[in-house]
């Protein structure tokens, strides 16, 4: 599943370097779409439903709105009674540089804002370490960033009615990790492996990069 999306991702941005016919396109609205991050599905860090909506604003301008809902991380919540969950809020200006019947070029600010938490079994040290303890700890994520992101929406039917729209973005987060409480007597045993995906409480700064595709419905012709 995974190589066939990413095959299509590649395939799809052959369409910036076609051909288009233009001349009906310049003078008309962009479509209202409602779309899904299908990347998002199977993403094992953040498994999320994203859904998106087009908004045109006018011929060449629009906005994008997404409220996405993260509910699994097969990589953060592996056993029973873990969990990882959260909201995603994406919005974002587009500025359409290529239009035609075929599909529309844009480019676009996208602003990030995730706000997680994620219940995992942790090794604790209880009673001055005379034993330890498998419990419960809860780890709130919450992220920050902004990205230009360059995409493709390529009409896949006669009828203008679904769109494939591969895309890719490079920005900057900011991300704050804060540990729930546990109970004082409790002292966390460090038993992490040599290389993992999980950082110690705190502010970080790091790229962010974007790389996925949209699957849309047209929900208006266009104007």
């Amino acid at each position: 599943m995974r190589a066939l999306l990413f095959g299509l991702l590649l395939a799809s941005f052959s369409g910036f370097a076609q051909p288009r016919d233009t001349s009906q396109q310049l003078f008309r609205r962009p479509p209202f779409t409602l779309k899904i991050a299908a990347l998002d599905l199977i993403n094992p860090i953040h498994q999320t439903i994203l859904l998106q909506t087009d908004i045109p604003l006018a011929a060449r301008w629009g906005i994008d709105v997404g409220v996405g809902w993260v509910f699994n991380s097969t990589n953060f919540a592996q056993y029973k009674e873990e969990t990882f969950r959260g909201l995603k809020v994406r919005p974002a200006i587009k500025y359409y540089f290529s239009r035609s019947k075929a599909g529309d070029d844009y480019i676009s600010l996208v602003f990030k804002y995730n706000n997680l938490y994620n219940d995992r079994y942790v090794d604790v040290l209880r009673q001055g370490r005379q034993y330890s303890e498998w419990m419960l700890q809860r780890r709130h994520y919450t992220t920050l960033g902004i990205s230009a992101r360059i995409g493709t929406q390529l009409y896949m039917d006669k009828a203008q009615r679904w769109i494939v729209e591969p895309f890719f973005g490079l920005g900057t987060r900011q991300v704050t990790i804060k540990n729930g409480d546990l109970p004082p007597d409790a002292e966390l045993i460090d038993n992490r492996n040599f290389f993992s995906l999980e950082r110690v409480p705190g502010t970080y700064s790091s790229p962010d990069i974007m790389l996925g595709c949209f699957i849309s419905w047209v929900t208006g012709r266009r104007k």
